[in-house]
């Protein structure tokens, strides 16, 4: 049965950094990079590339942000873990790619809709992750530690990554958080 182990943390924290280290440090062998990032600028691409430079050449990498078990199942019985990175990336994604939406005057019924897609993606892979011998090791930003958004869109962003990020949280064996470089054990 996979385990899924859950670091979060604010921007800059060093979650993905500590996230790296864990499997490193269990010796994980058969590796699967999940990113979730879309390199929408020279400075995402840039954070990209640091992350593939500092991980090095020993992972598979998958890209995407909505049909998780799809992406995987192919590769997962080779695999021993799979790092998610990110969480985050991987909710605001989901709401608003391929999406033409007025954020400012939505209707709370699709707002709705679209968090329960989201929060069925989500069951779907752990529990597809629970039912294999990879263990999953998922990074996220901690969102509920600043400022309320002044806008809809920050707002409802900030909702369904904040219940996301708990229902992955319940779900772990293991979460650490990480705060301006130290690394904490929370569960």
């Amino acid at each position: 049965m996979g385990k899924i182990i859950f670091f979060t943390g604010g921007s800059r924290s060093g979650k993905s950094k500590f996230a790296e280290e864990y499997i490193y440090e269990n010796h994980y062998k058969n590796k699967i990079y999940f990113a979730t990032a879309i390199a929408f600028d020279e400075e995402m691409q840039d954070r990209i590339e640091r992350h593939v430079k500092r991980r090095g050449n020993t992972w598979k990498t998958v890209e995407g942000y909505k049909n998780l078990v799809s992406l995987v199942k192919n590769d997962i019985d080779d695999a021993n873990v799979i790092l998610f990175d990110c969480v985050t990336n991987f909710v605001s994604n989901y709401m608003i790619m391929d999406r033409d939406i007025n954020w400012d005057n939505i209707n709370l019924s699709i707002v709705h809709e679209i968090e329960d897609k989201i929060e069925e993606e989500t069951i779907n892979f752990l529990e597809f992750i629970k039912s294999k011998k990879c263990d999953c090791v998922f990074v996220t930003n901690e969102i509920g530690s600043g400022l309320v958004p002044d806008y809809p869109l920050g707002r409802y962003f900030r909702d369904i990554c904040g219940r996301i990020n708990q229902l992955i949280a319940k779900n772990s064996d293991e979460a650490y958080l990480a705060v301006s470089g130290i690394k904490l054990k929370i569960k």
